[in-house]
């Protein structure tokens, strides 16, 4: 049975909270989303939907230290041409997905700099089974640039699109590059070839390559990923052009717009198992301050693709309604939502050290072993678990055991922080030395620090700490337990005074530091570890 005009309402974002760059693809009734990972580890998380309206984190493709090392993934202040300033972190940069022959692959880039110089590393990895969460070892290949992309072909070759560097710092920075490839070696079977320069000619990135009524259509996202960021689109009757421009180029865009839902571009097309053509894109919530909410989130958006003719994005909406032509075996109501492993969502610094974390009760208890570097490390894996924010108003509690640290002088320090990256991060923390409290704010793209303590009572055992979120400010809070039952705010941050043009978005997470190293380490252990929206 076929179901005519039925109106289906959908939410955005479909994955909030540090989830740019979304790449789909559609098998066997389930989507498959994959996006950047930046400088966390596990990397390139997977989500799955059957309805594209609830999403689960079903595992993370880059799982295994052994896969590749994020060590050089540090953070940097950029000045830009527009004359504002970028924190641009380094790491996994713009994944793609794709499933060919029972076969599902991952191409991605690893960015980092070394003496002065971008390098970046492109591999491919692969899995017969995205459920197991198993996938290969990195097969690298040969491309100077960024975002690069697979298209399988009817006739079963592989073709690698990329966004190759011409130039940082002055445009055109970038322009689209093609070459046929060995999937299985890395091996380009042919010379690399430019084929689009793009429409703006601005930072020409993340190409895509779809074939659709006899023509190859070339989609790129343009203008740089902030204010002026936009999808564009070329088409030819041969992969390897001449491809002509859409006259109604950008396709997508909110530069000059009042809409809530800003940046929008680097995306993916894609259709469901009715043919109808969506979009999955890369957008930020801009608040009433002009902060950007949770970073570049995963936006969904219904796409008008007449026969022969030219695609259409819709803008992007936090909520709308698409009339829909399903069958009933793709009905909604009847939909179970995949499941999610245990931890899933937990990530942790660059190349953490897996000895110096433990969970036990079903993960209720998680014990932490202090690490020497700090929040502000720029390239170490400072001890710290986190998970993305994804909500704008909730909380992010924890119980601190204080009672299992009783050794003179520990210089431990332990506590709860909202963390991006090593330049931006607020922390409410116990200093077990000197039994205080500390709240630890820092900026260094703008030269924010601040540092205060306060005295806690000596027979205290446990604090309870917690991070109230809001969409413009953070505030941060203490309970000590048996001797008041009243949360005391310790301090705030406003969200705009950890904002900037960037990469990637809120974490709350545990830390534990010390600078202690010629002793034994003991163990900081934290109970109930929860984060709740409102």
């Amino acid at each position: 049975m076929v179901s005519l005009g039925t109106g289906i309402e959908y939410s955005n974002p479909i994955i909030p909270g540090f989830a740019p760059d979304p790449s789909v693809v559609f098998v066997d009734g389930t989507f498959f989303l994959c996006t950047s990972s930046f400088h966390v580890f596990p990397g390139l998380p997977l989500y799955a939907s059957k309805d594209l309206k609830t999403w689960s984190h079903i595992g993370n493709a880059l799982n295994r230290h052994s896969q590749l090392s994020l060590q050089g993934a540090d953070t940097h202040h950029v000045p830009l041409e527009s004359g504002f300033g970028m924190v641009a972190t380094m790491g996994i940069f713009a994944p793609t997905i794709r499933h060919h022959r029972g076969a599902f692959y991952i191409t991605a880039t690893s960015t980092r700099v070394e003496g002065g110089r971008h390098i970046t590393d492109n591999f491919i990895i692969t899995t017969s089974n995205i459920w197991k969460n198993a996938w290969s070892d990195p097969i690298y290949f040969e491309f100077e640039g960024i975002d690069t992309s697979l298209f399988f072909d009817d006739d079963d070759r592989a073709y690698v699109q990329g966004s190759w560097m011409t130039g940082l710092g002055k445009q055109p920075a970038a322009t689209i590059k093609q070459a046929e490839i060995n999937v299985a070696t890395g091996k380009l079977l042919s010379d690399l070839k430019e084929i689009w320069s793009g429409w703006a000619k601005f930072d020409t990135e993340g190409p895509h390559v779809y074939k659709v009524w006899g023509y190859y259509y070339l989609l790129a996202a343009e203008g740089g990923t902030f204010e002026n960021h936009m999808l564009t689109v070329s088409r030819s009757t041969n992969i390897w052009g001449p491809y002509e421009n859409c006259e109604a180029n950008p396709i997508l865009t909110a530069a000059g717009t009042e809409e809530y839902i800003q940046n929008v571009g680097h995306g993916e097309l894609f259709q469901d198992a009715d043919s109808e053509w969506w979009a999955a894109v890369l957008g930020v919530r801009k608040q009433a301050d002009g902060s950007l909410g949770l970073g570049r989130e995963s936006f969904l958006s219904p796409v008008d693709w007449p026969e022969c003719g030219w695609p259409t994005v819709r803008q992007p909406q936090m909520t709308f309604e698409r009339e829909t032509r399903r069958t009933m075996e793709h009905s909604t109501d009847l939909v179970s939502p995949p499941k999610s492993p245990p931890f899933v969502d937990d990530v942790y610094i660059r190349d953490h050290d897996e000895s110096m974390y433990q969970y036990s009760d079903a993960g209720k208890l998680i014990s932490l072993q202090p690490s020497l570097t700090n929040l502000s490390s720029a390239v170490e894996s400072p001890t710290f678990l986190g998970r993305r924010q994804r909500f704008l108003t909730g909380t992010a509690n924890t119980h601190l055991d204080l009672s299992n640290l009783q050794h003179s002088g520990s210089s431990f320090s332990a506590g709860i922080a909202l963390y991006k990256d090593p330049m931006r991060f607020a922390s409410l923390g116990y200093k077990f030395d000197t039994n205080e409290i500390a709240f630890h704010i820092q900026n260094s793209a703008t030269g924010l620090s601040t540092y205060q303590t306060q005295k806690l009572p000596s027979s205290a055992k446990e604090l309870e700490l917690q991070i109230i979120a809001k969409p413009l400010v953070y505030q941060f809070c203490v309970k000590v337990q048996g001797k008041s039952s009243e949360w005391y705010k310790v301090g705030q941050v406003e969200a705009k005074d950890l904002d900037a043009r960037d990469f990637t978005g809120p974490m709350f997470g545990l830390f534990a530091h010390t600078d202690t190293a010629d002793r034994e380490h003991g163990w900081v252990r934290f109970r109930d570890f929860l984060l709740r929206s409102e």
